[in-house]
């Protein structure tokens, strides 16, 4: 089977619902103020808040995504994270989006349709629908390949 053409989109699950950037923007200030009480120090609560906008960054300010045929790569604003072909142990495609898991459970890089443009959704979903067909058949021949 022939490789499927590269693809790049964006994703951000806050894009459509405001209400999700309010309310991690709520959840961040209250949890940053209570370790700052807690630790009886302004520093530690500004800290605190620093390091959870980081871990929440691609949930509201989003990333950018790709697929070719090297592997996959998800970048958000603070990390970006690869996953080449060859150590892609799963490939599992639904509407609501995709998984691709790493060989022995050592992680896995998900896409959430949600956060893509409506006017890009049925783009992004047709492609790691061809994605996934072409793992599956690569797949399928390195094991009669083997045997």
């Amino acid at each position: 089977m022939q490789m499927p053409a590269a693809i790049q989109w964006s994703e951000c699950l806050a894009r459509e619902r405001s209400g999700r950037r309010i309310a991690l923007a709520l959840v961040i200030a209250a949890l940053a103020l209570a370790v700052g009480l807690a630790a009886q120090e302004w520093f530690v609560g500004a800290l605190a808040a620093v390091g959870l906008i980081a871990v929440s960054a691609e949930g509201w300010a989003g990333c950018r995504c790709s697929i070719d045929g090297q592997g996959i790569v998800r970048a958000g604003p603070f990390r970006q994270r690869r996953l080449p072909w060859s150590s892609v142990a799963m490939v599992t495609v639904q509407e609501e989006g995709a998984t691709l898991a790493r060989v022995a459970g050592r992680g896995a890089i998900s896409f959430h349709l949600d956060g893509v443009p409506p006017s890009d959704r049925v783009r992004v979903q047709r492609a790691l629908a061809a994605w996934e067909a072409w793992w599956l058949a690569s797949r399928t021949a390195r094991e009669s390949n083997a045997s």
